[in-house]
C-alpha cells in the first residue's frame, strides 16, 4: 500500500485569519495523527529552484494511505476546521499517492 501525502500551500500573503489559523493549526495536528498522518514539512523558507513560485508557506503530510487521508479530509472531526480554513483565505490542497 502506497503512502499518500497531503500538501497545502498557503495564500499569497497569508490567511486574513491568523488568530484562527493559529487555532486550526494546533487543533488539527491532533486530528492528522489520529488519523495516521505524521507531518514531513511545515516551512516558510522555500528555495525555488526553477519555475515560478509566488507563495511563502507549504505543509506537506504523510498518511499511510489515500483512503486514510480521505478518511481525515471527510471525517466529521476534521470538517468544522477545514470550513475556518475555507474561510480564511485561498490556499491550494492537493493530494497525491506516492
Amino acid at each position: 500500500m502506497a503512502s499518500a501525502y497531503l500538501i497545502h500551500i498557503d495564500p499569497i500573503g497569508g490567511y486574513g485569519n491568523p488568530d484562527g489559523m493559529a487555532q486550526y493549526a494546533q487543533r488539527v495536528r491532533e486530528i492528522v495523527e489520529a488519523f495516521g498522518g505524521t507531518y514531513r514539512l511545515r516551512h516558510r523558507e522555500i528555495r525555488v529552484l526553477e519555475g515560478p513560485w509566488d507563495r511563502d508557506y507549504m505543509t506537506l503530510i504523510e498518511f499511510p494511505s489515500m483512503s486514510r487521508l480521505m478518511e481525515f479530509y471527510e471525517s466529521e472531526e476534521y470538517r468544522p476546521w477545514l470550513e475556518l480554513r475555507k474561510n480564511a483565505g485561498e490556499g491550494d490542497l492537493i493530494a497525491a499517492e506516492g
